[in-house]
């Protein structure tokens, strides 16, 4: 009887812990720019992308998660026989933190004093 006992209680613990609802881990969102933010977001993608600093529009990311920006290597990529494609980047957020993430690398970086939301 005291074997039966064990071996149910086991089963039971072992039944609990492989049926616990798992939380799914939060995934970054799409974001937008709460107000305009340029000089933050281009320091950021600067930082991102170890380039020079740049300059953006004033609405960057205002009404667009993804922003395209003309190949920021310059005339380096030209010597070497790139195509000179265009760099693309999107505006995220998590847990009220915005990143810019790099589309074709996904490097991302966290931007901490930019204020963005969830797009709709």
């Amino acid at each position: 009887m005291k074997l039966q006992l064990s071996c149910f209680v086991l089963s039971f613990a072992l039944y609990s812990c492989s049926h616990q609802t798992q939380q799914p881990t939060p995934k970054l969102q799409h974001a937008q720019l709460t107000e305009p933010q340029s000089e933050l977001i281009a320091q950021g993608i600067s930082r991102l992308m170890h380039s020079k600093p740049i300059i953006l529009d004033k609405d960057a990311f205002l009404n667009n998660s993804v922003l395209v920006i003309g190949n920021m290597k310059g005339n380096e990529s030209q010597d070497k026989g790139s195509n000179n494609m265009p760099d693309s980047f999107e505006l995220l957020i998590k847990d009220k933190q915005c990143f810019i993430r790099h589309l074709d690398s996904k490097a991302t970086e966290l931007l901490p004093q930019v204020k963005c939301k969830e797009t709709d």
